[in-house]
């Protein structure tokens, strides 16, 4: 399964498209966000909570996401991981986890993020 997504900074809501596992598309929101190691000089730790609203029903999902300084002070890099831990409708009875990486580029306004692993019903 792979799950593109896009939105600005701040508590807006974001748009994705989903293929594999989940053909889908709509809008997501963060509906938690903790940040960790804000003190270290070259990278931040987040923790945060999606809920993706599709056609179909909604998921949600935990990522914990290492953001890291690049040579433009506003473009962070972004690795970690997520797991599925909620959905209604079809997606009520789905367990995954995989690999998130991406960008969040203040330039352009624009936290960029591909989920890319596996998921199962049941």
């Amino acid at each position: 399964m792979t799950i593109e997504t896009q939105k600005p900074f701040g508590p807006s809501r974001g748009t994705f498209s989903s293929t594999g596992a989940i053909p889908e598309s709509g809008t997501f929101m963060n509906s938690s966000v903790i940040l960790e190691d804000v003190d270290a000089s070259d990278f931040v730790t987040v923790h945060v909570t999606q809920r993706f609203d599709g056609a179909r029903g909604t998921f949600t999902l935990r990522a914990a996401i290492t953001e890291t300084a690049t040579e433009d002070p506003n473009v962070l890099t972004d690795h970690g991981t997520w797991v599925i831990i909620n959905g209604t409708g079809p997606y009520e009875a789905l367990h995954g986890r995989g690999r998130v990486t991406g960008t969040a580029d203040d330039n352009l306004d624009r936290i960029s993020r591909t989920c890319t692993g596996t998921v199962r019903r049941g």
